[in-house]
């Protein structure tokens, strides 16, 4: 079944309920990510980030948030510091408040909820704070013309083998 997208869920409620939920949150709504994005953001109340979740249940019968998102967001080229077009595609799966010894002995990240209500466009917002890159650059190095590329200076070195190449016969 799917519901229209909300701010806040009761965790407990949608996973009895196997809720399944799509949308679009704007990016407006992210006010720690903006921080993070370039300067000169080109229409920031235009941009989306589309998003499909649910509440379910793992193999060990544990409540989970499961979901993707997809959007793309204005970087800021570390080389050139001009805007940098970076799609996103992000897939994230969610303990929901995971005991410590689970979180412990578990692959799967863990969220906390508040008196027992999970805050979407928070989890949308941890993740994609973790998913940009720590350096963001342009493919091109030519984005900048100040920056030099040196390649690594390789030393010819002698084959040590090169002199059994004397004692070989040819018959």
């Amino acid at each position: 079944m799917r519901d229209k997208l909300r701010r806040r869920y009761q965790a407990q409620r949608e996973v009895s309920q196997k809720g399944y939920f799509e949308g679009e949150i704007p990016l407006t709504d992210l006010v720690r990510l903006r921080e993070m994005l370039h300067c000169e953001q080109s229409d920031p109340e235009g941009r989306k980030i589309a998003l499909k979740f649910e509440f379910v249940r793992n193999e060990y019968d544990f409540p989970m948030l499961a979901g993707h998102l997809e959007t793309s967001l204005e970087l800021e080229c570390q080389r050139c510091l001009n805007a940098l077009e970076w799609p996103m595609t992000l897939d994230f799966s969610l303990m929901i408040d995971a005991s410590d010894e689970l979180v412990r002995d578990s692959s799967v990240d863990t969220l906390y909820s508040e008196d027992g209500f999970i805050d979407i466009v928070e989890v949308v917002e941890d993740e994609l704070i973790l998913a940009i890159p720590l350096v963001a650059m342009h493919e091109d190095t030519a984005c900048n013309e100040n920056w030099q590329v040196s390649e690594p200076e390789t030393a010819i070195k002698d084959n040590p083998f090169a002199v059994l190449q004397q004692l070989k016969t040819t018959d």
